[in-house]
């Protein structure tokens, strides 16, 4: 299953007015907990402010690729 997942990432321009800088992620994971739980290692590893905004199913059926697509597509 595919997850969208919202991150706000605090930013400050020029004038030191600090906004929320809203970032869109798809996460692959089984569950919305899984999905809680690989948001949170990634968003570990940015030094940057930020918070989970919100986790939503995706409604996707196949996501194609290279792996999976078709030989008459190429």
């Amino acid at each position: 299953m595919y997850y969208l997942a919202v991150v706000g990432y605090e930013t400050e321009n020029e004038r030191g007015v600090t906004k929320l800088q809203k970032v869109k992620y798809v996460i692959q994971a089984e569950s919305i907990e899984e999905a809680n739980i690989v948001l949170a290692k990634y968003r570990a590893g940015d030094v940057r402010d930020s918070e989970s905004l919100s986790i939503t199913k995706m409604p996707i059926e196949c996501v194609l690729d290279g792996k999976n697509t078709p030989e008459y597509y190429k």
